[in-house]
């Protein structure tokens, strides 16, 4: 009996020293498990202040954005503002000026665009676009003009567009305004309608910065939009039972 309560005894020392374990063991457990939600919630503060400052940098960034976007249509509204007295002539040979392309235009566009006698192209400045000058068999560089008057750039064009083709010794000269890049191509947008006009025989203008301008029956329109004046001279559809045929 004696035995039996000393094994008794044993068992429950070690009972009691095993629980003692297991206690440390579930304290150490509890610390680290505290200590990981304690990571785990600095790392949310952390993800969501990322997010925040993301989500602020993405404004920031929209903000640069636009304003780049701004920045940029208003220094090609200068440019083009600065060239509006501008005029790109192509055609003429290399070399042709000797030296002086003021006075070489001066001298021969007047006859070949139909000007007025003795009409004034009242130049500013006249000079070859930069670049290197082109070899034998390239094209040659374009004369670039600055007329002192906007009017006077206009009517230019305009003589030109009526004459239909301006030709000096058997070379086509074209006269286009001097644009920018950007602009050039919100023209060229333009350019499959302005040959329909021309078919059509409708009077047409483009205007700055890149408004094209349809006169029909004395009445003047405006567009912006290459869809609407597409829309405006092409001929609307049929009627359903409208067309006509022999059976």
């Amino acid at each position: 009996m004696a035995e039996d309560i000393k094994n008794i005894h044993i068992l429950l020392k070690q009972l009691t020293s095993s629980m003692a374990e297991v206690k440390s063991a579930i304290q150490n457990l509890q610390t680290s498990h505290d200590r990981l939600c304690v990571r785990i919630t600095e790392s949310e503060h952390r993800v969501s202040k990322i997010k925040d400052d993301r989500a602020s940098d993405n404004q920031r960034i929209q903000q640069l954005e636009q304003r780049l976007t701004t920045a940029t249509g208003r220094i090609d509204d200068l440019e083009n503002r600065s060239q509006r007295n501008n005029v790109r002539i192509i055609g003429f040979s290399e070399g042709v000026e000797e030296g002086n392309p003021m006075a070489f235009l001066q001298k021969v566009f007047p006859g070949l665009s139909d000007l007025e006698v003795g009409a004034d192209l009242e130049m500013e400045q006249a000079h070859r676009a930069l670049g290197a000058r082109p070899i034998q068999g390239q094209c040659p560089r374009a004369f670039i003009i600055k007329l002192l008057r906007y009017p006077t750039c206009e009517y230019l064009l305009l003589a030109a567009r009526l004459k239909g083709q301006v030709k000096w010794q058997e070379h086509q000269i074209s006269l286009y305004p001097d644009l920018s890049r950007d602009l050039q191509m919100k023209w060229q947008q333009f350019q499959d309608v302005r040959k329909l006009l021309q078919v059509k025989r409708i009077k047409y203008g483009m205007f700055h910065p890149a408004i094209l301008k349809i006169t029909v029956n004395g009445e003047t329109m405006a567009f912006s939009s290459l869809e609407e004046a597409k829309k405006f001279i092409s001929p609307p559809p049929p009627l359903p039972g409208s067309l006509s045929g022999t059976i």
